[in-house]
């Protein structure tokens, strides 16, 4: 079997996925707790009852997507 110029740069695309996937810095977002508070939190609507304006927990004026919690912050297993 002759190896052609398509199979060897699929290989290095394939590759540099792998290098660029393996590379990628650890996940930083705090977690979701598994407290009594979070472990029924199914709608994100809820968040804001303890993390918005006014509230003892608020979140951080320059907080990138309020609306979208679980996109980032996962549960806790």
């Amino acid at each position: 079997m002759k190896v052609k110029k398509v199979d060897i740069f699929f290989l290095i695309i394939g590759i540099t996925v792998l290098i660029f996937l393996f590379s990628a810095p650890p996940q930083t977002t705090p977690r979701v707790p598994a407290d009594d508070i979070h472990r029924d939190l199914k709608d994100e609507k809820r968040c804001t009852e303890c993390h918005g304006k006014g509230t003892n927990k608020p979140l951080p004026e320059k907080h990138p997507n309020k609306e979208r919690c679980l996109l980032c912050h996962k549960r806790k297993s």
